[in-house]
């Protein structure tokens, strides 16, 4: 194939250029002179074009070494240029999702594309399936392509694996909303809650396990109770009973003992109770339980 070109549709000056680096990159990692590539920017038509031509000389590259590394080409800019558009394709194709819902599927996604592990792999494949579909293009003999054309009819398996993240994405935000939607009705029922019990202690084990003492440090057992049930039609987990008996107790001060103020657990308290929640990091209490809970763990 002594000529070859490849076309795209682009938004202004800045994105041709990006097209064209990513073409250009390629040229210059090839050698012996095989190679001369020109990038056209025609901006009355809003598109860009990178034509090849090949000059064969003894010890150059072979055609087949180049298209490999053309299609490569096309993939890398394909993943890093055109998929956020690609991905917003889909959500509005196949959601009906307002722009600041849309925003937030799309910063999902771009959470696990660039979440460090498997994300090499996970890229790797994607670009694989951009090539395995250039290639197959190639077989046809063509020599002037539509990017666009490629992008939108044959990129079907990588279509599919975009998709499949979407969805996850979009599974993920809604049960995030339902959560949101959640604490912010329990924030209101706590709100206009008359408080029952003057004073309690929130013990925090670690992840979402507690022990709740009254003012005397006696245990009060946690009860699953039927307030949460009532407001969430959901199984309850640990995290949720604690909870469910802290509104059932409705005290008026919390004093909340841990060593994770991070964890989402006690960030769901602090949310939901707001400033009936103190925060304690170290007190004698914490000390004397922390030391009789490792005890107990090293019993068991």
């Amino acid at each position: 194939m002594e000529f070859f070109l490849i076309g795209t549709n682009v938004e202004s000056a800045e994105s041709a250029n990006q097209f064209g680096n990513y073409m250009q990159r390629l040229t210059k990692s090839l050698h012996n002179g095989s190679v001369k590539s020109e990038i056209i920017y025609l901006p009355k038509y809003s598109r860009v074009e990178w034509s090849m031509s090949l000059r064969p000389k003894k010890g150059a590259q072979s055609e087949a070494k180049i298209m490999d590394d053309i299609a490569l080409a096309v993939a890398e800019y394909v993943v890093d240029v055109r998929e956020p558009g690609i991905i917003r394709r889909i959500l509005t194709k196949n959601y009906e999702l307002n722009e600041n819902e849309k925003q937030a599927v799309e910063a999902i996604c771009r959470k696990f594309l660039t979440m460090e592990e498997g994300q090499a792999e996970a890229r790797k494949a994607r670009l694989m399936l951009i090539e395995a579909a250039f290639r197959q293009m190639l077989e046809g003999q063509q020599s002037t392509f539509d990017l666009d054309g490629f992008i939108t009819f044959r990129l079907h398996n990588y279509g599919l694996k975009l998709r499949e993240m979407v969805d996850y994405a979009v599974e993920e935000f809604l049960l995030d909303k339902q959560y949101e939607d959640f604490i912010e009705l329990l924030q209101y029922f706590v709100h206009f809650q008359e408080p029952l019990t003057p004073f309690i202690h929130v013990m925090h084990k670690r992840g979402s396990e507690f022990i709740i003492l009254n003012d005397r440090l006696k245990q009060i057992e946690a009860s699953s109770g039927d307030v949460v049930m009532r407001m969430a039609d959901q199984e309850l987990q640990m995290e949720d009973v604690i909870v469910s008996t802290l509104i059932s107790l409705s005290p008026e001060r919390i004093l909340l003992h841990t060593r994770d103020p991070e964890a989402l657990a006690i960030k769901t308290i602090r949310r939901i109770f707001g400033e009936r929640v103190q925060l304690c990091l170290r007190c004698p209490q914490c000390k004397d339980f922390h030391q009789s809970t490792r005890q107990r763990d090293l019993v068991t």
